[in-house]
């Protein structure tokens, strides 16, 4: 859409049976040696249960009461379960994904072949919002843009509860750690034009903390990663798709 719809994108259409993703034109990261040069679209809002659901059949969150709910962000959602422990273990040589997996699924169903998740050169860029501050806010954690480990009690939350970033995004900041498609690596990651991260290694990025991270660990800048096959009720992920234009 050329603007937002009457009463804008936080309502419960869009995290449930629609996806919204936002335009994100090329620039440079802000504090790294490093630059975006493809517009891409990255998910206004976590994927939630409901989304995985419709695209997979079944919503693999945990069954505890609270941090369940159609539109809270999926979770316990591995690497592999996202793109294949086949195809979808390849990137950064190759973009293709498992049939069976869910962006494998989510391609068919929307005829896009470019879903995916986020680098994290994207991510970062996209959760900065053109500021060079701690936090996309400023520089001291705010309970009203994330849940994380003071104000959450431990678990996961609706996605859009808090405040977006400057360019309408939500829960960059906390809520679950989102997904990245780089193999984790600890220095040089982010630098130079398009960087797509290590060609191998043993864990892929995660970004943004979550419910239960402390505020340290939901900065902008903060970095971690775990095994592709891991899981977890605090990890989730966003879409992305990048333009060739």
């Amino acid at each position: 859409l050329a603007a937002p719809p009457s009463g804008g994108f936080n309502v419960d259409t869009y995290k449930t049976t629609k996806l919204v993703l936002r335009r994100i034109e090329p620039g440079t990261i802000p504090t790294r040696n490093a630059r975006i040069t493809k517009p891409f679209y990255i998910g206004v809002f976590e994927v939630t249960q409901r989304q995985y659901s419709l695209v997979m059949g079944s919503n693999p969150s945990s069954t505890a009461s609270l941090g369940r709910g159609d539109i809270y962000p999926v979770n316990n959602v591995s690497y592999n379960m996202i793109r294949g422990s086949s195809d979808g273990a390849k990137w950064p040589s190759s973009s293709t994904v498992d049939a069976s997996s869910f962006m494998g699924k989510l391609r068919t169903k929307t005829s896009i072949a470019k879903f995916d998740l986020p680098t994290e050169a994207q991510w970062e860029y996209a959760c900065r919002a053109g500021t060079a501050t701690t936090y996309s806010y400023g520089n001291s954690a705010n309970g009203s843009y994330m849940w994380y480990s003071s104000d959450s009690n431990y678990h996961a939350y609706s996605v859009g509860a808090r405040s977006p970033n400057a360019w309408g995004l939500y829960d960059m900041h906390g809520n679950v750690s989102e997904r990245c498609l780089d193999w984790y690596a600890s220095s040089g990651a982010l630098s130079g034009e398009d960087p797509v991260g290590s060609s191998s290694g043993s864990g892929r990025v995660k970004r943004g903390g979550s419910w239960y991270d402390t505020a340290d660990d939901c900065t902008s800048s903060s970095r971690s990663s775990d095994s592709p096959s891991t899981v977890a009720t605090s990890q989730g992920f966003r879409l992305a798709r990048t333009l060739a234009e």
